[in-house]
This record gives C-alpha cells, sequence and structure tokens, in this order.
C-alpha cells in the first residue's frame, strides 16, 4: 500500500469523524436552546470535512489513474482498506460523542457572547482550550448502549434510511473510480458522474433525514419531546450510519457496474 493510499485512508477516517461529530451540535443546541449558534460550529466542522475531502480524491484520482494506464487489474484490498477506514472513523466519532458536545457547548456560549465566529476560533487556540477538552472527555457511559434496547418508539424507517444513504455516501465516488477500471475507455465519464453520485445521496440526506432531525430538535426545545427520547434516537442514527459504511463493502462494485452501464448509455 502506497503513502497516497495510507493517506487517503487517514482522510477518509477524518472525514468520516467529523460526520458523526457532527451530530453533537444538534445536541449542544437542545442544551443551549441556541439553536442557529449551534448550527454556525456544526458548518465549522464540515468546512473542516470538505478541505479533507478536497485533499483525499486528488490522491485517490492520480493512483487510481496511474494504475489504470499501467493495465493493472483493479486492486479491491485498497478499495475495501478505504472503505473499512470509514468504518473505523465512524466508530471512533460515535465513541467521542459525549466528548464533543460537553467541549462544543462552551464553543456555543462564547459565540453567542461574541458573535463572530473567527473572534471564538482566534480565542481556541490557547492552552485553556487544551484544558477544557481534558475536563471535557468522557468515556460513553453503559446506559448509552443500553438505549438501544428501547426502539418501540424510534422511526426505525428513518434509522434504516440512514444505514443505505451513508452507504451511498461512503462508496459513491469510490463506485465511479472502481468503475474505471470495469471500462477504461469511459473511465473519464464514470469519473465526471462522482458529482452526480455524491449528490443524489446528499439529496436523500437533505430530503429526508435532517429535516426530521430539524422538527425532532424544535421539538425538544418546545418540550414535546424529551430530551433523553432525542439522544436516544441519535444513538440509532449513529450505529445506522456505522453500518451504512458496511453495507458499502457489498455494494461498491455493484455500483460500480451500474455507473458503468449509464457511462455507457451516456
Amino acid at each position: 500500500m502506497t503513502v497516497n493510499i495510507l493517506l487517503v485512508c487517514v482522510l477518509t477516517s477524518i472525514i468520516h469523524f467529523i460526520g458523526i461529530i457532527s451530530l453533537s451540535a444538534k445536541i449542544v443546541g437542545t442544551r443551549t436552546k441556541r439553536i442557529a449558534s449551534s448550527a454556525s460550529i456544526f458548518n465549522i466542522i464540515i468546512i473542516i470535512s470538505q478541505f479533507s475531502n478536497t485533499i483525499q480524491a486528488p490522491l485517490l484520482t492520480k493512483t487510481i489513474e496511474n494504475s489504470i494506464n499501467l493495465g493493472n487489474l483493479p486492486n479491491d484490498l485498497m478499495f475495501r482498506s478505504i472503505i473499512f477506514s470509514a468504518t473505523i472513523g465512524s466508530i471512533v466519532g460515535g465513541l467521542f460523542i459525549p466528548t464533543i458536545h460537553r467541549f462544543m457547548e462552551k464553543g456555543v456560549n462564547a459565540l453567542y457572547n461574541n458573535r463572530s465566529v473567527f473572534v471564538v476560533v482566534i480565542k481556541s487556540l490557547s492552552l485553556s482550550t487544551i484544558i477544557h477538552f481534558k475536563k471535557s472527555f468522557t468515556i460513553p457511559k453503559k446506559n448509552n448502549f443500553y438505549r438501544l434496547k428501547k426502539y418501540r418508539d424510534i422511526y426505525i424507517e428513518l434509522v434504516l434510511l440512514n444505514v443505505v444513504v451513508y452507504a451511498f455516501i461512503t462508496v459513491s465516488v469510490l463506485s465511479c473510480l472502481y468503475a474505471g477500471y470495469l471500462n477504461p475507455n469511459l473511465r473519464t465519464t464514470c469519473l465526471s458522474m462522482s458529482g452526480v453520485a455524491v449528490s443524489l445521496g446528499s439529496i436523500g440526506m437533505m430530503l429526508f433525514i435532517e429535516p426530521y432531525h430539524a422538527t425532532l430538535t424544535d421539538k425538544v426545545i418546545d418540550g414535546s419531546v424529551t430530551e433523553s427520547f432525542f439522544r436516544r434516537h441519535l444513538t440509532f442514527v449513529i450505529v445506522a450510519r456505522i453500518f451504512g459504511t458496511i453495507l458499502g463493502q457489498f455494494i461498491f462494485i455493484p455500483l460500480a457496474w451500474v455507473i458503468v452501464k449509464l457511462a455507457e448509455l451516456l
């Protein structure tokens, strides 16, 4: 495994770690009652994730392009290692949720008082931030896992949708790249479809999943839904997204064939 691929695996873990801990912003919003400020912190987290993604994509594309030009067969282990990195990042992110939402709470309050993300970022570059993170660090309690036994009032269909959508988001770009191996003559067309593939996953997230989370957050604020139910729902969502990355191992090659067939029809 080359240095580039190892770096891609690390970046993939970071991207999915950030994707999971971004759910902390929703918990912080319900605790502080400052939804808009929490959303701003959430946006900062997503920007970091997107920056990692902009580094990841060119590294992976160049490696695969060189491999195709040399006439090599697809390296399934390489692709599966990258998907496995997504699973590891998601698991670690889930374990860090209790720590991150405690850590972020101070950031949300600081943003509320300073009214500037830039000022908050500058102030965070200090020893006190490290001390605060150390104080915020906590290991997930057993009760968090026992919550999974209480599922009768959980919107199971939405949880399952999280599995499918997150699996698609995890492997969409990888499937487009793998499709280049299946039909080298159409590899540029297959690669150009990566934006469409990612957008479809994002649309599924924005149309069906995020609206439910937004309304559920508002219901916690107005008292019609308990905070314990909200946290239990997010626990199911975290587990669903971890399983989504695992499901990606099974669908990334079939999806690559679908992309090749679509490329042939264009």
